[in-house]
């Protein structure tokens, strides 16, 4: 259930700008649903993460991590 949570927050970004390009609302009405959208996206991830727990946070900070090495050489 966790990993539908934080995937699925991505999703959601697909439907704030699906809802910034309609035409046949106000400016007003797309900035709203998409404000509701977007702190929507971040309940959700945050939810996710919680489910998944700390170990899954870990293992995906060390995959970000191996793109980015740091040299020692003098």
């Amino acid at each position: 259930m966790g990993k539908i949570f934080f995937f699925g927050s991505f999703v959601i970004y697909a439907l704030v700008l699906y809802v910034a390009t309609l035409n046949e609302w106000t400016i007003t009405e797309r900035v709203g649903l998409g404000g509701v959208l977007y702190g929507a996206s971040w309940a959700t991830f945050a939810l996710g993460a919680a489910l998944l727990g700390p170990e899954f946070l870990e293992s995906l900070k060390k995959i970000i991590k191996l793109g980015y090495k740091t040299s020692n050489k003098d």
